[in-house]
């Protein structure tokens, strides 16, 4: 059973991957649009980073290699 963070958590990386495939060299998302497109999403960008799965710089989170590939991996 996945439970609601989890949810979350794929959502965001799902929201971050398809914003580094649109610019890969680039592929940052403000963290506003995050909350407006996923609701509240500090606890999931905080285990998200923690996992070494997104890069975080002032207001804006960016999507790694690592959550790439899990991210695919979850396909």
């Amino acid at each position: 059973m996945q439970t609601r963070n989890a949810e979350l958590r794929r959502e965001v990386l799902e929201t971050l991957y398809r914003a580094r495939e649109e610019c890969p060299s680039n592929g940052w998302v403000k963290i506003h649009d995050l909350t407006q497109a996923h609701g509240p999403v500090d606890f999931a960008l905080a285990i998200l980073s923690e996992l070494g799965q997104i890069k975080r710089s002032g207001f804006s989170a960016q999507i790694t290699g690592a959550g790439v590939i899990a991210c695919e991996d979850c396909e």
